[in-house]
């Protein structure tokens, strides 16, 4: 067996006994050297660091751009939404490309590198550009800017997250270490996430004696925009250099790879979509992103209007951590008890349970009245609940799409990390969409719900009907997809014995 320099063994090309289904020849993916041992925990923390500006990006988007654009800047919270539905289909489009041609990039900083480190400074800007419009402009003028910048900033940053994402699933090839590795990950997007909202809302958005609300203040957000822009670089900087020495214990593609036309790049992901595994997540993925999408229309606006919260109250939701960390600390004991796709299902049908029970509460009369401080910390209490089986099915789906590239590779020969992971971001992100433009056609149409208003003078017609799209509507979509996880097969003896395979057949290339 050959060995490298520093005297570990050299990792022979891993190739299947199938034709390359582009080209008909076989494909070779490399990695140069052996790994002795575990993925460093240094690794597994800088890795996971690369959460971060998706989780900052994620709350922006999510919690303060439809209602800065819509309560404060006066766009109808209908144009709003299409316009962040229209930069989600693109984006999503863009996925899937980013991914296959990251799948088989080579140069000498590895596949994957290159493109984070090149998305940093263009996202960090275009993320101040949208918070940051120019006075004067008309509703068309807004609208426009905003369709602007809301693509820009999902594109550029697609070149960031995809291959960051491939290549938390590339770091190991045991089963359970990659769980370990996406633990990792959550916990740093998690604890990150949680100190970046509890400061927001504490020294960006506090509420003053002329403004109830801090999130309805216009002034806060240039701000806001250089704060949050600064953050994303940072953060992606950070990640894209501290794990740059890994990349030698990443496959890569070697000279048999073909050609990157967009004709192939469209193939592969069609040929991804081939595995019945893949399929079944990615339909799964494809609902609840819709139903997560309306929801993200609402929260804000239930947190403000429905509940009554202040920018003071609504920051001690960040405590909801302590859920997400007690799901770190016992994902792996669960794992090891039962299988991935089992665990997922539970946990799905528990958080559309809790969704469900938090206005049915209300309804039924058993939440203390709003204003009641009771009433602040059940809801802290129920959002750890909440956190803790989201935090799972985020945990499992993440490890799963990981098996899933090894299954592939034995029936293919094509190891596609990217374009599984670009996959499942299409499906989010396309399905997001509708789900925005189902919510803010919802919020004008049907709800009716006035623009430019503070918290306590909405009708009270108009709550019940925001309370009930939110809590009762919407959540019971989330059966789709647990039905579609029932139909998933890939278990870990099965993927034992994928593994077993594959090393069989490069022990037979060496």
């Amino acid at each position: 067996m050959p060995v490298n320099t520093d005297g570990s063994k050299a990792v022979q090309p891993v190739a299947g006994d199938v034709a390359n289904p582009l080209t008909g020849s076989k494909i070779l993916f490399r990695r140069s050297e052996s790994r002795r041992g575990k993925v460093p925990v240094a690794i597994k923390l800088f890795q996971g660091v690369g959460a971060l500006p998706g989780q900052h990006k994620e709350w922006a988007f999510n919690t303060l751009l439809l209602l800065y654009y819509s309560q404060i800047l006066d766009v109808p919270a209908t144009y709003a939404s299409i316009v962040l539905a229209i930069s989600l289909i693109l984006d999503a489009i863009s996925d899937p490309l980013v991914g296959a041609y990251s799948d088989n990039f080579r140069s000498r900083f590895g596949r994957r590198h290159p493109f984070m480190l090149a998305a940093t400074i263009p996202t960090s800007l275009f993320m101040f550009a949208l918070f940051s419009p120019p006075g004067g402009l008309s509703t068309a003028g807004l609208t426009g800017w905003m369709l602007v910048f809301t693509v820009l900033m999902r594109l550029s940053f697609t070149f960031f997250a995809v291959p960051w994402n491939a290549v938390a699933a590339e770091l190991s090839e045991d089963y359970r270490e990659r769980t370990t590795i996406i633990t990792y990950r959550m916990v740093v997007g998690w604890l990150g996430g949680v100190l970046f909202m509890f400061a927001m809302y504490t020294w960006i958005f506090p509420s003053t004696a002329n403004q109830s609300n801090g999130l309805l203040d216009e002034t806060r957000y240039p701000v806001f925009a250089v704060v949050l822009a600064s953050l994303l670089f940072g953060w992606m900087a950070l990640t894209t250099l501290m794990t740059r020495d890994q990349v030698r214990f990443l496959p890569q593609p070697t000279d048999a790879s073909p050609p990157q036309s967009v004709a192939d790049m469209f193939l592969r992901t069609w040929l991804a979509l081939k595995s019945r595994n893949f399929r079944l997540l990615f339909l799964a993925v494809l609902i609840s992103a819709a139903v997560g999408g309306t929801g993200q229309v609402f929260d804000i606006f239930m947190n403000l209007y429905y509940w009554e919260f202040r920018t003071e109250d609504i920051r001690w939701f960040t405590f909801a951590i302590l859920g997400a960390v007690a799901s770190f600390l016992t994902a792996g004991l669960i794992q090891s008890r039962y299988e991935k796709q089992n665990i997922m299902i539970t946990c799905l049908i528990v958080v559309t349970l809790l969704a469900m029970i938090k206005v049915l509460f209300r309804f039924w009369h058993i939440w203390p009245e709003n204003g009641d401080p009771l009433l602040l910390w059940l809801f802290v209490g129920h959002a750890s609940l909440a956190a803790y089986f989201g935090s799972i099915v985020l945990i499992m789906f993440a490890s799963m799409v990981a098996d899933i590239v090894d299954e592939q590779e034995l029936e293919t020969g094509l190891r596609q990390e990217g374009v599984f992971s670009a996959g499942i971001t299409f499906a989010g992100k396309a399905t997001t969409s509708l789900g925005l433009i189902i919510g803010g056609m919802l919020l004008d149409l049907f709800i009716r719900f006035p623009r430019g208003v503070e918290p306590g003078a909405v009708h009270p017609d108009i709550l019940f009907l925001l309370a009930f799209s939110d809590g009762i509507a919407v959540p019971l979509l989330n059966l789709i997809p647990f039905m579609l996880l029932l139909g998933y097969s890939l278990t870990s003896t099965r993927l034992d014995d994928i593994q077993t395979e594959l090393r069989r057949r490069a022990a037979g290339r060496s």
